[in-house]
């Protein structure tokens, strides 16, 4: 395997998640949005996302507007509940 520093940090997490949650929730064309391995007591680790990023990347990839990205992450993203698989939404703005 190689070294956090040779990889992406998308990589990076999507390798960690593959060997301790391969259940884990990892969503198609966002990895420039994934930003770290979290987790909660007694739970499997899962996937963090940066919403700021998220938004950026659907915007990026799908070359809609901001207040379309914005619509399609609440419909397809926010409301996703794939029990202890669901990925953690880091809202920056409200840190």
């Amino acid at each position: 395997m190689k070294r956090q520093s040779e990889l992406s940090e998308g990589q990076w997490v999507k390798d960690q998640l593959e060997e301790s949650n391969p259940e884990a929730v990892i969503f198609e064309d966002l990895d420039e949005a994934l930003i770290g391995v979290g987790r909660q007591w007694a739970r499997k680790p899962v996937a963090v996302y940066s919403v700021a990023k998220i938004l950026s990347e659907l915007e990026r990839v799908y070359d809609c507007t901001e207040t379309d990205a914005a619509e399609w992450f609440g419909h397809n993203i926010e409301c996703l509940g794939m029990g202890d698989a669901t990925p953690i939404l880091l809202y920056e703005e409200l840190v």
